[in-house]
């Protein structure tokens, strides 16, 4: 597989639960080997880099966090006064979203070139999968 020079440039804002995911879906598939490997090391790279942002998002949850008097988190409620599973009142949203939106935009550039679809050899894919995973291939 010769070296394209287009290296994969991913956005934090494109890591995520199904990215990683859908990594895995083509790992799964029958693909060829060299592919197969380099993608296999990409996820590694990737996983690594997601694992990073999401704790660094929960930093951020947790400093922009709202708390009772007793330095407890307080978590968002419904209008039942039902608490709302995985959310947290925000204190000052607008400082909390600028925040996350600088995370988000930071581009991260592996040490990978983009695979060219053809070098995966496949029938078929899921165009889901492929969709999210555009900044793999060129």
């Amino acid at each position: 597989m010769e070296s394209s020079g287009h290296k994969i440039s991913v956005k934090n804002s494109e890591l995520n639960t199904q990215s990683i995911q859908a990594i895995n879906n083509l790992l799964t598939i029958d693909i060829n080997a060299s592919t197969a490997f380099k993608l296999a090391r990409i996820i590694k790279e990737i996983s690594s880099i997601f694992e990073d942002k999401k704790k660094l998002e929960e930093k951020l949850v947790d400093k922009w966090a709202d708390r009772d008097e007793d330095g407890n988190i307080k978590f968002a409620t419904d209008e039942n006064g039902n608490i709302i599973e995985g959310s947290v009142v925000i204190k000052d949203m607008a400082s909390f979203n600028a925040e996350m939106k600088e995370l988000n935009s930071v581009d991260n550039i592996l040490q990978y070139d983009k695979i060219e679809f053809k070098d995966l050899g496949l029938e078929t894919a899921k165009i889901q999968d492929l969709m999210i995973l555009d900044f793999l291939f060129y």
